[in-house]
């Protein structure tokens, strides 16, 4: 539908819809504008942290190495536990004498898994099927 504008010019007539249309992605614009230019100040103002040079080259040794570089098991006593060549196979191996060389051990046991069922005593079900167990924790797998 056309309707006459001033001058002998003329215009489409807009319905209501279109109108809505209209009005609705200008809003989307704008909205859009705005969270980009929110955004784009918010990532710039962001102070990044700088790392001393330290971690750097340990971050890209880690990177190399995995998680932990190589290590041996250690028994309760320090000793290592090598079952390729045969050590001390009979031996167990003790997470404080193995893990404790490089990482806090007192502070990693305090975590929630090393704590859970401490102080408690197993059920009965617990005892009969496993006799080591001495509390309900999970301590790797069922009991």
């Amino acid at each position: 539908m056309l309707k006459k504008v001033g001058d002998g010019m003329l215009q489409r007539a807009s319905s209501k819809k279109e109108n809505k249309r209209r009005r609705n992605i200008g809003l989307v614009v704008v909205v859009s504008l705005l969270a980009s230019f929110i955004w784009s100040g918010v990532t710039q103002t962001t102070a990044k942290p700088t790392l001393p040079a330290e971690l750097k080259n340990r971050i890209k040794q880690i990177s190399v190495e995995g998680v932990c570089p190589p290590f041996y098991l250690c028994d309760e006593h320090g000793k290592v536990i090598d079952p390729v060549h045969g050590i001390n196979l009979d031996k167990p191996y003790s997470p404080k004498q193995t893990c404790g060389k490089c990482h806090d051990y007192n502070k990693i046991t305090e975590g929630f898994h090393f704590q859970q069922g401490r102080g408690e005593k197993p059920t009965a079900l617990m005892v009969e099927r496993c006799l080591w167990v001495t509390s309900p924790g999970n301590y790797g797998g069922n009991w």
